[in-house]
């Protein structure tokens, strides 16, 4: 009886927190619902680095632990309800309001307990495709020529944003193969709303 004992209190020193935080998050969610709260249907596809494709299938997998959210180092992770089941919760990335930074430990993925999330280089990662309105973009439009605040953040560098000059102006270009999606680029672009925006990547 006391060696039970003893087991448990050692399980809850070692568990105790992350079922804490786990309980957290399902309040979170619980006052989601009740407001009844969806994300946007593009925000949904927004996933974390090495998600499963399809959507379906990360669905299928995601328990909704909220470990990629609390190992995040940059707190780019929200967790938040599912629109296909609004009874539970799922990491979306808003790059707008905090990006994924790309971090060097890759730490979302190693934390992930069900396969949602599995370990990807960091140049194979892939959230979505970042895409530039031209109109609203500051370079490309001439309301200030000498902007240039994504490619000079971009992470990844020329692989994914080079300033280009075409018919006579100037501005960002992003590189498909090399774009990340990871929405830096967004969340530091100096226009509202961002002249460019992460897009969900086609399906298959």
């Amino acid at each position: 009886m006391c060696a039970d004992r003893r087991m448990d209190r050692k399980t809850f020193l070692k568990e105790g927190p992350l079922h804490l935080l786990r309980a957290f998050f399902r309040g979170v969610h619980e006052v989601e619902v009740v407001r009844g709260y969806r994300p946007p249907a593009e925000d949904l596809l927004l996933r974390p680095p090495g998600a499963a494709k399809p959507e379906a299938r990360f669905l299928e997998l995601c328990q909704g632990s909220a470990a990629c959210s609390i190992a995040c180092p940059a707190n780019a992770i929200r967790m938040v309800s599912r629109r296909d089941n609004p009874g539970l919760i799922a990491p979306l990335i808003r790059p707008a309001e905090n990006a994924c930074v790309l971090c060097e430990d890759l730490s979302c993925m190693k934390a992930c307990p069900t396969g949602a999330l599995t370990l990807v280089p960091r140049e194979a990662i892939r959230i979505g495709l970042a895409a530039v309105d031209g109109g609203e973009c500051l370079a490309w439009s001439g309301r200030q020529a000498s902007c240039a605040a994504c490619a000079e953040r971009c992470p990844v560098g020329a692989a994914a944003i080079v300033i280009e000059e075409r018919g006579g102006a100037r501005g960002p270009v992003v590189r498909e193969a090399g774009c990340t999606g990871c929405g830096v680029c967004e969340q530091y672009c100096p226009t509202y709303p961002a002249a460019i925006r992460v897009r969900v990547l086609p399906a298959g």
